[in-house]
């Protein structure tokens, strides 16, 4: 009789699950869309820090640490009845097919990893580019990584899903040399505030960006094109805004950071429109892209991702010191 009640003691104990509040469901959606602590607060209606402290709060309840185990837990548990999501110690679901099935539990950038670097503005082929230029370049070198440092973390916000960084930058005021620097960046600038629905910030993003004309800064025709298209599928959840960006992706293959960019903003906006099928595609297109690059690259006979497989020597330490050390650890 003992045992059978600690049987059902232990059964109970497995099936029973934390009740998660309609706010707390509200935050686990919006990481599944890869919205960041700040985009959570400006829905929800919190302070940042407020909103770390639910979140932090949130994912001791469920029994994990951090964002990509919350969003993986929600995914293995959403749809439970009686608005119970299911116990940290359930099994959680089967390891994703494709890269895609990651991405959109995730982020790009997450997902990507080390392969990012084959993607986006001052990517790995522009490095390798500029290094074969020599010194026919004319520019001041740390001008120039200056530069490439800020492109690389605008793309991985884009990557990431982290809008409210692009609005950090634009109200930092320093959006109009940032155009002068490097107009694709500031077209990745634009995106991120048009992707984070800040539609007055977007709007003036695209109103300080002239055309390009002949050898003039400014914006082509087609990055022009795209900013307004993914305002309108975003803010009008415009059909003909989103085929127009699949048509640009399509022609912008001969420009293929161009044709990245777009890609990555229809994955954000079909995540956002819950969309999945689609935005799977989006991300193992965007994942083939950066193969393809690595690939390139090693025809060229470039090293790229070699791993030296060695331990690292260690620490000195004194003989006499490292064997007392042993000693002990032995005793």
């Amino acid at each position: 009789m003992k045992t059978k009640t600690k049987i059902q003691a232990q059964t109970q104990t497995q099936t029973s699950a934390p009740v998660i509040s309609e706010t707390e469901k509200k935050m686990l959606e919006l990481l599944i869309k890869g919205a960041s602590s700040k985009i959570i607060a400006q829905s929800l209606g919190y302070k940042d820090g407020t909103a770390r402290v639910y979140l932090h709060t949130l994912y001791k309840r469920i029994g994990v640490n951090n964002k990509t185990s919350a969003v993986t837990w929600y995914l293995g548990n959403k749809g439970k009845t009686a608005g119970v999501l299911g116990a940290p110690g359930e099994a959680l679901p089967a390891r994703p097919e494709s890269f895609g099935d990651f991405a959109v539990e995730t982020d790009l950038l997450a997902s990507l990893g080390v392969m990012a670097i084959f993607v986006g503005p001052h990517s790995k082929m522009w490095e390798v580019a500029s290094r074969l230029k020599g010194a026919a370049s004319r520019t001041d070198p740390d001008d120039v990584e200056r530069i490439r440092i800020k492109s690389r973390q605008l793309w991985n916000a884009l990557l990431q899903g982290d809008f409210a960084y692009g609005k950090k930058e634009f109200d930092a005021g320093y959006f109009s040399k940032l155009f002068v620097e490097s107009t694709t960046d500031a077209v990745v600038v634009s995106s991120l505030l048009m992707l984070g629905g800040y539609s007055a910030r977007a709007k003036k993003s695209l109103g300080a960006m002239p055309a390009r004309k002949d050898a003039s800064i400014g914006i082509t025709r087609d990055e022009r094109a795209a900013l307004v298209a993914i305002s309108d599928a975003v803010d009008n959840q415009n059909e003909s805004a989103l085929t127009a960006l699949h048509q640009l992706a399509k022609d912008g293959v001969s420009k293929p950071v161009f044709r990245q960019l777009v890609l990555v903003a229809l994955f954000h906006i079909y995540k956002m429109r819950d969309d999945l099928d689609r935005a799977r595609v989006l991300a193992n297109t965007i994942w083939a892209e950066a193969e393809a690059v690595r690939h390139h690259l090693q025809a060229l006979g470039e090293k790229t991702l070699t791993i030296e497989g060695r331990v690292p020597e260690p620490p000195k330490v004194a003989a006499a010191v490292l064997n007392r050390y042993l000693e002990k650890l032995m005793s």
